[in-house]
C-alpha cells in the first residue's frame, strides 16, 4: 500500500500522474539489453577465445578499423586510458596484439591484432552478428533501419544533454 502511494506521489510529481516505474525509462530499457547483450557476447568471447568481454572489444576494434594508438583506441571504444592499456598488456600477453613504433611519430605505439588475433577476432565478429541477427528477429528491414536512426538520435540528444551538463559545471 505504501509503495503503492510513492508511485502515484511520483507520478504526480512528474506531472503525469500515473504511477512511476523504474523499468519503463528508456534508459534503463535500453541499460537491460546492453547488459543482456554483453553478457552474452562475454559467454561467446570466453568461449570461442577464453577472453573478456572488453578483450574481445579491443580485438574487434583493432580487426575491423585496423591499428591504431591508445588515444584513438579509447576514443573509438570510449574506454579510459588505463583500462585500454590493461587490457592491451593482456591481449599482447596472449599473442593476439602486437605493438609498434609510430611510423609517423616514433615517441607513439600502435597496437593491431597478430595473424593469431585477426582469426579470432573474424570468429568473433561472426558471433556478435549472429546475436545482432537473433536480437533483431521479427523486425523488418525499414524496421531496422528506423531502430537504427532513432537510436543515433537519441544518443545525439543524450550527448547534447552531457555537454550541456558538463558546459555548466564548468
Amino acid at each position: 500500500m505504501a509503495t503503492a502511494s510513492r508511485n502515484a506521489s511520483a507520478g504526480a510529481a512528474a506531472g503525469t500522474g500515473a504511477p512511476f516505474e523504474l523499468t519503463s525509462l528508456v534508459g534503463f530499457v535500453v541499460y537491460r539489453l546492453s547488459a543482456t547483450l554483453g553478457s552474452l557476447g562475454e559467454r561467446d568471447a570466453q568461449e570461442v577465445a577464453g577472453l573478456s568481454l572488453p578483450e574481445y572489444r579491443c580485438m574487434a576494434t583493432l580487426a575491423t578499423k585496423g591499428s591504431m594508438g591508445v588515444i584513438a583506441l579509447c576514443q573509438a571504444m570510449m574506454i579510459d586510458k588505463a583500462w585500454v592499456s590493461r587490457t592491451l598488456s593482456r591481449l599482447q600477453d596472449k599473442g593476439l596484439v602486437a605493438s609498434a613504433s609510430d611510423r609517423e611519430d616514433a615517441r607513439r605505439t600502435v597496437y593491431g591484432t597478430t595473424p593469431k588475433g585477426r582469426r579470432l577476432a573474424r570468429r568473433l565478429i561472426q558471433r556478435a552478428l549472429q546475436r545482432q541477427r537473433a536480437v533483431l528477429e521479427g523486425l523488418s528491414e525499414a524496421e531496422r533501419r528506423q531502430l537504427a536512426a532513432l537510436l543515433a538520435r537519441m544518443q545525439h540528444n543524450a550527448d547534447r544533454m552531457k555537454d550541456a551538463a558538463v558546459a555548466t559545471t564548468l
